[in-house]
C-alpha cells in the first residue's frame, strides 16, 4: 500500500470514529430530519396549488393563484437556501438584484421568465426522497444500532428475552465436493439454528461492539447524505432570488423614503 493510500485511509478510519463528536454531525441530524416534514408540506402545496391553480385559469380566478403559489415557493426557496448555510455551512449567493427592477411588472417578467424560478418548483418537492432516505436511515440503522449498543444495561433483566427468534428453524448447509479417480469425493454437514438469547455479559458487550459500529456507520451515512443535500441545494438554489432580503432592502427603502 503507498503512503498516500495509507494516509488517505487513516484519515477515513479517524473520521468515521469521530463522527459522534463532531458537531456538525449533530447539525446534519437536525437538516436532516427537518426535511421529512418540509418535504411533505412542499408537496403538498404545489401538488395542489398547482393543479388547482391550472384548472380555475380558464376563469381568470387561477391566474393569481398561481402566482401566489409561485411567490410561496420562492420563499420558501429562500428559507431552503438560508438553511442550508446555517446547518449545513453550505455557500450561497444572496442574488436579490432581479426583484429590484423599478416596476411591478418587470420584476413579475424577470420571476416568470427566469430558469432559476422553475429551478426552486422542482426543488422544493424532491425534497421530499430526501427526507424519506434520512428517515430510513435513522429508524432502522441508527435506531437498531443505539439499541443493540444499550443491550448491556438490560440484558439481565427478569423476563426479558434479548436475542434473535425465528419463526422456523435456519439452516445452513455448507458443502465441499472434488472429483477423484472417476469418483466425486465431498463433504457436507448442516448448521441448525432456532433462537439464540443473550445471557451473559460477555455477549452483550460483543452485541454492544456490533451496536456502536452500526451506529457509526448510520451516523456515516447520515453525513454523506447531509454533502449530497448541500450540494443539490447548492446546484438546484443557488443563484436564487432571497426574497427575504430583497423584502428586506424593500422596506428599508420605503422607510427611509417615508
Amino acid at each position: 500500500m503507498s503512503r498516500s493510500a495509507s494516509v488517505r485511509l487513516r484519515r477515513g478510519v479517524r473520521s468515521f470514529l469521530a463522527s459522534p463528536l463532531r458537531p456538525q454531525t449533530y447539525l446534519n441530524l437536525l437538516y436532516l430530519s427537518l426535511a421529512v416534514p418540509l418535504g411533505f408540506a412542499y408537496f403538498m402545496l404545489l401538488a395542489i396549488g398547482v393543479p388547482i391553480g391550472l384548472g380555475l385559469a380558464v376563469v381568470v380566478v387561477g391566474i393569481p393563484l398561481l402566482v401566489l403559489v409561485i411567490a410561496v415557493s420562492l420563499g420558501l426557496a429562500t428559507v431552503e437556501r438560508r438553511l442550508a448555510t446555517f446547518l449545513l455551512g453550505v455557500d450561497m449567493d444572496r442574488d436579490t438584484g432581479r426583484l429590484d427592477a423599478d416596476s411591478r411588472r418587470e420584476r413579475i417578467v424577470a420571476v416568470a421568465t427566469d430558469r432559476d424560478t422553475w429551478t426552486a418548483l422542482v426543488y422544493l418537492p424532491s425534497k421530499l426522497l430526501l427526507g424519506v432516505a434520512s428517515f430510513t436511515v435513522i429508524t432502522t440503522v441508527v435506531t437498531t444500532g443505539a439499541s443493540l449498543l444499550l443491550v448491556p444495561l438490560y440484558y439481565d433483566q427478569p423476563g426479558l428475552y434479548v436475542g434473535v427468534v425465528t419463526d422456523r428453524p435456519v439452516e445452513l448447509h455448507p458443502a465441499l465436493y472434488f472429483g477423484w479417480n472417476r469418483l466425486l469425493v465431498g463433504y457436507e454437514t448442516v448448521f441448525r439454528v432456532e433462537a439464540w438469547r443473550v445471557t451473559t455479559l460477555g455477549e452483550a458487550l460483543a452485541v454492544a461492539a456490533v451496536g456502536a459500529f452500526v451506529v457509526l456507520a448510520g451516523l456515516q451515512l447520515l453525513n454523506w447524505l447531509a454533502r449530497l443535500s448541500g450540494w443539490y441545494t447548492r446546484v438546484m438554489l443557488g443563484d436564487t432570488y432571497d426574497v427575504i432580503g430583497a423584502t428586506r432592502r424593500a422596506l428599508d427603502r420605503g422607510t427611509r423614503g417615508a
